[in-house]
């Protein structure tokens, strides 16, 4: 009798562990089900728009975009129409002959100022134009959006010299990216990019001498670094694959390919608490944004690696203000700020992904490093983190959650911050030539600020 007791008990047992079983597999079947049929998968985002997307191959700059081409660029966290102009900008037409009356402002920087994470009319360069056309109704503002995905300030230095000075702009606007644009600088392949770059070095007399052109049209898979950081000339030798770190890592990743739901729970989990994201970060469940070698940006003093990127880079600046300041062409710096550095959930997670302690690093060395250098060499340096600090603690969100680029809040923000520094400093001297009553233009346009910039500081209710 105890013998049947304990075996209808065992069978019991098993047979709710299957009923269960079952059901959880029915209810994720059928969960996967209809993610497949209702859910973008991320995977298909990057496979159909990539940032390659309108690259084409160039000779000089590795790559640039297609003429006249039109796609749609979409993530998780946006879909937006992108089209480009016949010089291959992204960017209305811009006609050849300049009028007496235009002032022509080329912005130069990388996927920060391409912007196709927002539409046409949110971006940083249709903001500008709006907003300098509103105040200035005399004259015709063209801001020109020479933004590529990708570049390094090396590309954004040689594009000026070779076509951008051809659109005889007026104003020329640097952006920098406090990590992103020093590694790119000393980098000659980006590992899975599908075209190299151009690069500089230094000659025998401590000038740069520009290298590696025409760019080699197929480069191998793996990364590439310049002499300014290995010593030596690059390696186009291909290097064999290598296999997945661990087991743990190849599973991941077929996860992710392929089960709609692991890849459902991955995204939803960035929005967990910032103790939870760092924990799964460090243990390689969730992906960071961030790789771990560009903390490195905010040690003082930075690692000599890093010193190395950040000098390559300022003498790259340099480059471009002399060519600037020989053309007449006022030149405008502003840095890219960061979510670590606006947000304190992205600081938390940040810290606690890579085991930081707040005072082993400076937040603010990246900004406060340009601006020194921008005040020695006589730069218009733009400050944008104190602003955009303040922003966020009011409650705004000036940047996508999960992507690093800025949303149309953040696009907004730069282009007014840029508004006041091209008029505050223009008037005077643009009323001294034309005569024109510039001091109460002025005024009129200060007077329109103020409801801009209430609504970015106005705390949420």
């Amino acid at each position: 009798m105890r013998v049947h007791v304990r075996y209808t008990k065992i069978k019991n047992a098993f047979v709710n562990l299957m009923l269960l079983l079952l059901s959880t597999l029915a209810v994720v079947l059928a969960t996967e089900l209809a993610l497949r049929l209702f859910w973008q998968h991320p995977g298909r985002y990057a496979g159909a728009t990539d940032e390659s997307l309108f690259w084409q191959y160039d000779s000089l700059l590795g790559w640039s975009m297609q003429a006249n081409a039109r796609g749609e660029f979409v993530r998780p966290e946006f879909r937006t129409t992108v089209a480009t102009n016949r010089l291959g900008l992204r960017d209305d037409e811009l006609p050849a002959t300049k009028a007496d009356n235009e002032v022509r402002i080329l912005l130069l920087g990388d996927s920060v100022v391409a912007g196709f994470e927002v539409d046409k009319d949110s971006t940083l360069e249709a903001r500008l134009e709006q907003r300098l056309a509103r105040c200035d109704p005399a004259r015709v503002y063209r801001v020109i959006n020479a933004g590529f995905r990708g570049y390094g300030t090396d590309q954004e230095l040689l594009f000026l010299q070779r076509r951008g000075l051809a659109l005889q702009p007026d104003v020329v606007v640097l952006a920098v990216v406090p990590a992103n644009d020093p590694e790119n600088n000393v980098t000659v392949h980006t590992a899975g990019r599908v075209f190299a770059k151009p690069y500089f070095i230094y000659d025998e007399l401590g000038k740069l001498a520009l290298r590696g052109v025409p760019v080699p049209k197929q480069p191998p898979s793996q990364q590439i670094y310049s002499p300014v950081l290995t010593g030596r000339p690059p390696d186009w030798t291909p290097e064999p694959e290598e296999e997945s770190a661990s087991p743990l890592a190849g599973a991941k990743a077929w996860l992710s390919r392929h089960l709609y739901l692991y890849a459902f729970i991955a995204q939803r989990l960035k929005a967990a608490p910032p103790q939870w994201v760092a924990w799964l970060q460090r243990k390689g469940i969730l992906h960071s944004n961030v790789p771990s070698a560009w903390v490195n940006v905010y040690r003082n003093p930075m690692p000599p690696d890093w010193q190395k990127r950040w000098q390559l880079t300022l003498d790259l600046i340099t480059e471009i203000h002399q060519l600037c300041q020989e053309r007449g062409i006022r030149l405008l710096v502003w840095m890219f700020p960061l979510k670590e550095q606006i947000y304190a959930r992205d600081r938390e997670i940040f810290l606690r992904t890579y085991g930081l302690d707040a005072n082993e690093i400076d937040f603010d060395w990246p900004q406060r490093l340009l601006h020194d250098f921008c005040e020695r060499k006589g730069i218009e340096f733009v400050e944008t983190l104190a602003l955009f600090r303040r922003a966020a603690q009011s409650g705004r969100r000036l940047h996508f959650m999960s992507d690093n680029h800025f949303n149309a809040a953040g696009h907004a923000l730069i282009a007014e911050l840029l508004f006041d520094r091209l008029c505050q400093q223009s008037a005077q001297a643009a009323g001294n030539r034309s005569g024109k009553s510039w001091g109460s233009w002025w005024i009129r346009c200060n007077r329109d600020n103020h409801e801009f910039w209430n609504l970015i500081f106005r705390a949420k209710s």
